[in-house]
């Protein structure tokens, strides 16, 4: 009996080779190219639904109502109304709205309504300019004011119609500056400049404006006045010395306007419709189109947003935003909702500054 239990091998604890050699297949299974395959599969179907989503949203640019038209096929002889509203900062949204409004062939006319005080010079000319080039019928229409940039603008057209309550004219330039020297004295700040020139940081905040300083911005303010006279001149065709008569910032009611040539007619928006669809030769009741806020595309749908409102956007450092909302509050430039502009220099046909 002890003999056989002598005999007997001990127990030994079972080994789990099979459970070892099928990790070891799963493991050498995931090989990189799997991988890199799978992912690319599924890359590929996101593009393949981003895609599809891009040309669902494109659709078109002008709507009737609530509803897009051109893109579904729909024919027909339209008036496109395109607005400029607030203060011109920019010009790339109603140029782009122009041009898109030109392209497109069912659009026989255009109305160009303006609500507006004014803004800077160089889009405002950039604007005047689009609208003198326009080759198709386009009429202006002025809502409640339509002043200065504004009505720079509106001397590109060939026909004017105003309200008679319209606030429009205020042919002038204006620059602003504000002096806080004092003010950071009072906050012990001292803020200076390192500069190439004696004009480069003219019209800084910290500092007393030099007599020079003076007489060179005027030079300049005088200098684009002459511009703005000029597009008046031959817009309106008026001679230099009617414009200059009157090129002192005053606005005009639009009564006033068309006594003095500003404008052309008194009428509304309607009236103004009604004239442009005859010039545009459109037969019975005009069909209105105005441009789409619907998102354009992908880009649009991913970063939230499109260029509906394209406008001055410009990084500030906290110095620039804070000196800006002093600046806002002691000259009241700016209403809720303003853009924040960084200091520095800006010349703007200033209208109800």
């Amino acid at each position: 009996m002890d003999q056989n239990q002598d005999n007997q091998s001990p127990a030994t604890p079972a080994q789990p080779v099979q459970t070892v050699r099928t990790n070891e297949i799963r493991k050498s299974s995931l090989n990189p190219l799997a991988i890199v395959l799978g992912i690319s599969a599924v890359l590929f179907g996101l593009f393949l639904v981003f895609s599809f989503v891009y040309f669902l949203m494109k659709g078109s640019m002008w709507k009737d109502q609530d509803h897009e038209v051109f893109a579904s096929g729909k024919s027909g002889e339209y008036v496109a109304e395109i607005e400029l509203k607030g203060v011109i900062m920019d010009s790339h949204k109603v140029i782009k709205q122009l041009k898109a409004a030109e392209e497109e062939k069912e659009i026989k006319a255009v109305v160009l309504r303006l609500d507006s005080p004014g803004g800077s010079v160089a889009p405002s000319q950039e604007i005047y300019e689009a609208v003198k080039a326009f080759p198709k019928p386009l009429v202006v229409s002025m809502g409640s004011l339509a002043a200065s940039g504004a009505f720079y603008v509106a001397a590109g057209a060939k026909k004017t119609y105003a309200n008679a309550g319209t606030l429009t004219g205020s042919i002038g330039v204006i620059m602003e500056f504000i002096n806080l020297k004092k003010l950071y004295e009072w906050a012990k700040v001292e803020r200076f400049t390192i500069n190439t020139g004696k004009f480069k940081d003219s019209g800084s905040e910290y500092r007393d404006m030099r007599p020079d300083e003076r007489a060179y911005f005027q030079s300049l303010v005088l200098d684009t006045l002459e511009q703005f006279k000029a597009a008046v001149a031959e817009g309106r065709h008026m001679t230099p010395e009617e414009v200059t008569a009157i090129a002192d910032g005053r606005v005009f009611s639009g009564v006033q306007a068309k006594k003095l040539k500003l404008v052309d007619e008194i009428g509304t928006f309607q009236d103004a419709l009604n004239y442009i669809a005859k010039e545009a030769k459109i037969k019975g009741k005009p069909k209105l189109v105005h441009p789409s806020k619907k998102q354009s595309g992908l880009k649009e749908l991913l970063m939230g947003g499109g260029d509906e409102e394209d406008g001055f956007e410009e990084e500030s450092s906290f110095l620039d935003r804070l000196v800006a909302k002093i600046s806002d509050r002691i000259v009241g430039a700016s209403a809720p909702g303003d853009q924040i502009r960084p200091t520095g220099l800006y010349m703007l046909w200033g209208a109800g500054r």
